[in-house]
């Protein structure tokens, strides 16, 4: 499915930078081979003669072909030949020698003689445990597949906006076992007794545990608490986005290369906005009054927390700060089966529903506006508690943790019979944690890129389910709180898919600009300049084309360059398509739909009617139009949303709704 984007463009009107619009059209499988010094041939049956010939003939013959001394290695069949080259090659220059070998009327065939490897499956014990990750569900994020093209890069940093980290916790130490995965990062809570450190702001994020007894209630700031062991949710979190991998212990993260960047916004009860957003600008590298400046700022910020209200102004504006300093923010949209909480229903905020391991939304997840895409959020099978080794929760989330039901014990893992571990807060680390590894092959990506290419190569929701009937509707006065069949209305683009995303990251990406002032008959510049491809490669062509027009055809005057000048003579509906090409030979299309409308001759006044008032021919009458940069097939974070409150559940069905000031998250 395209994703267009509508342009009006009209009479006396200055053009804004028009956006970008890409579909992730699968694995990319254009690109030059990897590096290799051999070659396998494979004859046409009617090349008699070279059949016939000797291999030091054929050695020469390919020799000439492709410019290169090769010598022959062996026969494989009778029409197949292994060759060496003279030195190994790589990239377009092995690119062009085969394409000259191939273009031999005799050759039916030639390939790179490629290495492989094993696929980088981990070694972690409980690894395979982490069915999110594999590739066998519906649900299931084929993390393992992009494994094979990246495991993440320690250049990529995803701040954690949560309760802390137990710094002592096996997972987070490299497999060489001295260097840790965890950043030194900041205590932002403020308020001593929700801290539970003994003080308030300082420099150590470490999560002393987030416990909650009766005797708490007693203080106005308890006072709407439930009594609850400490989460360790920061520690769970974190682990899902960058657990040590083939350390021998534990599980592995989707990034196992990914820094971590912990940054204490939560502690006993949660945490206030105030603290939150600071912790979001210093996490980006922007400055707090007080706090020394963050010395690695986040590529990513992951925050599985909120609140049931409409975003706020603060949040908003913090939001716009951090997105203009390039950084994406991943929330988890909450676990009541109600409209998306703050943050995630922010602008510009990637907000993560949660699916079942075959596909239909968990009962518990939040829906509509602002559930941007969707991922594994954690689900059984079976009845619920009580779990039994015969019965476990089989679709649980393998995280990280500590054994204390208070202050800090042992460092432990969940399992899935007495602490099986679900919620919203995990489907977002899961979306953060295949960005890291976007970021890591193609660091150039900005947030509302990175958003564009996750949705566009997300998996489409199944339209049927063995185990529902229901379709998910956006809530309004009532709780959505069932397992039912998604929408890209209430659930997101689709379900989260990393192979796709990391293929995606790595092909070029077309981008249109403008800035003219258009006239009736007046050639306007258009410009794909600005487009850029993957690291190590370069975009090597450009072409402008028209679609699918209605009304009067638009010209181009260069269709070949990067840009160039598009004149449309009266009222016209097109499609305005840019496809560019990188050295690799991987292509990417960037397509607009646009409407252009002449001004009237008469009246000099505008009237009071409005686009499309014209009647059944879609005419506008009009005089001026504003340019207009609508999505139309996919829902996508750039857009106002609507809110609610996460609080993580170990069952299916909705939680109450809790409407607090400070924002609370707790995994039970």
């Amino acid at each position: 499915m395209k994703r267009l984007v509508t342009v009006v463009l009209s009479a006396l009107i200055a053009v804004p930078a028009l956006g970008q619009s890409r579909e992730y059209q699968g694995p990319v499988r254009s690109q030059a081979p990897a590096q290799t010094d051999q070659i396998i041939v494979q004859w046409r049956s009617g090349a008699k003669s070279t059949l016939a010939a000797s291999s030091v003939q054929r050695a020469g013959k390919v020799s000439a072909s492709a410019g290169l001394n090769i010598k022959h290695q062996r026969r494989s069949t009778a029409n197949t030949d292994v060759f060496k080259l003279d030195r190994e090659l790589s990239g377009s220059e092995l690119k062009a020698v085969l394409e000259r070998l191939n273009a031999d009327t005799d050759v039916a065939f030639a390939v790179a003689d490629k290495r492989r490897q094993i696929q980088q499956i981990p070694t972690d014990p409980l690894a395979l445990n982490q069915w999110y990750f594999l590739s066998a569900e519906a649900a299931a994020t084929k993390t393992d597949q992009a494994w094979d093209i990246t495991t993440g890069s320690s250049a990529t940093v995803v701040a954690v906006l949560d309760t802390g980290v137990r710094m002592e916790h096996p997972d987070f130490v490299k497999a060489d076992l001295v260097t840790s995965k965890l950043l030194p990062g900041y205590d932002f809570v403020s308020n001593a007794a929700v801290a539970n450190d003994g003080d308030g702001r300082d420099s150590d994020p470490t999560d002393p545990g987030d416990w909650i007894v009766a005797a708490d209630r007693s203080q106005t700031v308890f006072a709407n608490c439930s009594n609850t062991s400490s989460s360790w949710h920061g520690t769970r979190v974190s682990s899902l986005i960058g657990a040590a991998a083939n350390n021998g212990a534990g599980m592995a993260g989707a990034g196992w290369e990914t820094r971590i960047l912990p940054v204490r916004v939560l502690g006993k009860c949660g945490g206030f906005d105030s603290d939150i957003i600071d912790g979001m600008r210093w996490a980006a590298g922007l400055t707090v009054d007080g706090v020394p400046a963050n010395p690695t700022p986040a590529n990513i910020l992951n925050m599985s927390l909120g609140g049931d209200d409409d975003c706020s102004a603060a949040y908003q504006s913090a939001v716009d700060e951090i997105t203009a300093q390039g950084a994406l923010i991943v929330a988890s949209v909450g676990n009541d089966g109600i409209p998306v909480g703050t943050p995630a229903n922010c602008s510009n905020v990637l907000g993560v529903s949660g699916v079942r391991h075959v596909g239909t939304k968990v009962g518990y997840s939040n829906l509509g506006a602002g559930a941007d895409i969707a991922a594994p959020a954690g689900n059984c099978v079976n009845n619920g508690p009580p779990f039994s080794d015969a019965s476990p929760c089989v679709y649980a989330l393998q995280v990280a943790l500590d054994s204390g039901t208070t202050v800090p014990v042992t460092s432990t893992y969940s399992d899935r019979v007495s602490n099986p571990n679900f919620g919203t807060s995990f489907s977002a680390p899961l979306v953060a944690g295949a960005a890291a590894l976007m970021h890591s092959v193609n660091p150039q990506l900005k947030p509302d890129q990175f958003t564009t290419l996750l949705q566009e190569s997300a998996t489409a929701f199944p339209t049927s389910s063995a185990t529902t009937n229901s379709i998910c509707r956006v809530p309004t006065n009532f709780v959505q709180g069932e397992e039912c069949i998604c929408t890209t209305v209430t659930c997101g683009a689709g379900t989260l898919n990393t192979l796709a995303a990391v293929n995606a990251a790595l092909k070029p990406f077309g981008i249109v600009t403008s800035t003219a002032t258009i006239n009736p008959n007046v050639a306007v510049n258009i410009s794909g300049s600005t487009s850029f491809a993957a690291p190590s490669h370069s975009i090597t062509g450009y072409q402008w084309s028209i679609l699918s027009v209605t009304g009067a055809t638009p010209t181009i005057t260069d269709a070949a360059a990067a840009t160039t000048t598009l004149q449309v003579a009266g009222n016209s509906r097109f499609t305005l398509r840019l496809r560019v090409t990188d050295d690799a030979g991987v292509t990417d299309d960037t397509d607009f739909a646009m409407v252009t409308a002449t001004a009237p001759e008469t009246p000099t006044t505008p009237p009071t009617t409005q686009i499309g008032s014209g009647g059944g021919g879609g005419s506008f009458d009009w005089w001026l139009l504003v340019l207009g940069l609508l999505p139309l097939a996919l829902p996508g974070p750039r857009r106002r949303k609507t809110a609610s409150t996460p609080e993580d559940s170990n069952d299916d069905s909705a939680r109450g709704s809790h409407r607090r000031r400070r924002r609370q998250h707790f995994p039970k």
